[in-house]
């Protein structure tokens, strides 16, 4: 078993790698949520077994001034994991490179890692855009579906641990705790089964938590506001790579998007656009690719204006996994500017460092969020390029 486990870390790398309306206008007071965190030193590299041309034009940056002098602490470095409330499946075996459990459900387990180019790599963006200024710089670590439905008799790196790591490494951001407002739902479809990815649902309780930490001053809309679509026979990415299992082929589930009721519009760049091109952000697919539906897909930039006047502009840096918690921030910020990371450098009509993003589009907010395969994994890499 140990050995079919290492073998199984290894292959989670390369899967991991291989996967991964109305516009009004307003301004209010932007709330500067600063942090004070004790870093833990460290040099090491990650050691993690995991994968997972018109010129822009100048904006205003009146929205950047100085902050509030007293330091609010919002470290979770002294938060508590979460009690595990998950009813565990009795056992699973390894097919392909995947976990399947007994109820049909894929894993990719996770191998562990520092961290630590992720969070050098952030600390300096907090140094050039935090710093100072009313720009409140968030890390998002999204915890996989391992933490919360592994069966018995098998076990996984913490990714609780994970996390805490991270964040303690970090200076000037603040961390927002995903895995505890998950933990709280795990009888809900907050991950899909037959995906790498969780369910838009879970980006829910996810965007619900990040909208408190930032303290945004809108009401968060209950998820019973938002318009329900659901795809049946949903067979995703594990399904291919667990050499389509018959168990899983025997599940297929329902794949279920909100859209949320206030207005919106949705604009994309590719790296040779010269100008962004409007489109829908929920975009029809096959089933079998149904978590592209979210922007379809992992779009290089995504420029989202909404019918909220707070000022307030979010700038996500991200991996595959944010793509679903966009639509639950529509009614929380009245811009939202999406950068995958992986491909930022691509872009030649466009800003390619993430503080020349915030100064050109006057951005008040800037989210980090990837799932833990990508934070402590190979993907953070591409993070050092683009500050």
């Amino acid at each position: 078993m140990k050995t079919t486990k290492a073998i199984a870390f290894a292959a989670a790398a390369a899967i991991l790698l291989t996967l991964t309306g109305c516009e009004k206008t307003g301004s209010s007071s932007v709330p500067t949520i600063n942090v004070s965190v004790t870093p833990t030193s460290s040099a090491e590299s990650d050691t993690s077994t995991q994968s997972s041309s018109s010129s822009v034009p100048e904006s205003s940056s009146s929205n950047v001034s100085e902050t509030n002098s007293e330091p609010v602490s919002t470290s979770s470095q002294t938060a508590s994991k979460p009690a595990d409330t998950t009813s565990h499946a009795e056992n699973g075996e390894m097919s392909g490179n995947i976990l399947v459990c007994n109820d049909g459900r894929g894993i990719v387990l996770f191998g562990g890692g520092t961290g630590t180019t992720y969070a050098n790599a952030l600390n300096e963006v907090a140094k050039k855009v935090g710093a100072g200024t009313k720009v409140n710089v968030f890390s998002m670590i999204i915890p996989t579906a391992g933490s919360f439905y592994m069966p018995n008799g098998f076990s996984m790196a913490s990714e609780w641990d994970a996390i805490e790591n991270v964040n303690s490494q970090l200076q000037g951001i603040i961390p927002v705790d995903a895995y505890t407002a998950l933990s709280k739902h795990t009888d809900e479809e907050i991950f899909a089964r037959t995906d790498h990815h969780w369910m838009q649902l879970g980006a829910y309780y996810a965007a619900e938590e990040f909208v408190k930490t930032a303290q945004i001053d809108v009401p968060f809309a209950p998820i019973t506001d938002y318009e329900r679509h659901d795809i049946e026979g949903y067979l995703g990415t594990l399904y291919g790579y667990s050499d389509e299992n018959a168990l899983m082929a025997a599940n297929p589930e329902t794949f279920t998007y909100y859209v949320a009721p206030n207005d919106f519009a949705t604009y994309y760049m590719n790296p040779t656009d010269t100008d962004f091109t409007r489109n829908t952000m929920f975009v029809q697919q096959p089933v079998g690719y149904s978590y592209g539906t979210f922007m379809g897909g992992d779009e290089k930039v995504v420029h989202v204006t909404t019918d909220v006047t707070n000022g307030r502009k979010l700038l996500i840096i991200k991996d595959s996994y944010p793509n679903a918690l966009v639509p639950c921030l529509t009614g929380s910020f009245e811009e939202i500017w999406t950068v995958d990371m992986r491909y930022l450098e691509e872009m030649q009509h466009f800003p390619t460092s993430i503080s020349k993003i915030v100064k050109e589009y006057g951005i008040t907010d800037v989210l980090f969020c990837m799932d833990t395969f990508s934070a402590v994994g190979e993907n953070a890499n591409h993070l050092a390029g683009i500050v």
